[in-house]
């Protein structure tokens, strides 16, 4: 599916990748952290899961705080419904 950016160009969607859930955490105050890993090389520790609009899943990545005070992600992947359902599935999964 292809959309087009707020510079006008055509930008592809959220591309065929294999991800997997690794060691999730679940705070006391019902937080959920875990390290997800992209088509099997690449690990992106520190992810979040939040209950976002309309109940569905919403995957936060790992972000700082700049001298502005504002967070900044480091890291940014383009999810797409399908790929989040199927990410927040593997986190059930992991805390049953």
């Amino acid at each position: 599916m292809e959309t087009k950016t707020r510079f006008g160009k055509k930008d592809q969607t959220a591309q065929a990748h294999k991800f997997t859930v690794e060691r999730v955490h679940q705070f006391d105050d019902g937080g959920i952290t875990f390290n997800l890993q992209v088509d099997g090389f690449v690990t992106v520790y520190g992810c979040r899961i939040y209950d976002g609009k309309e109940g569905k899943p919403f995957i936060s990545f790992p972000a700082r705080k700049g001298n502005d005070g504002k967070y900044w992600n480091h890291v940014f992947i383009k999810l797409s419904d399908e790929q989040v359902e199927e990410i927040a599935k593997q986190v059930e999964e992991k805390l049953a």
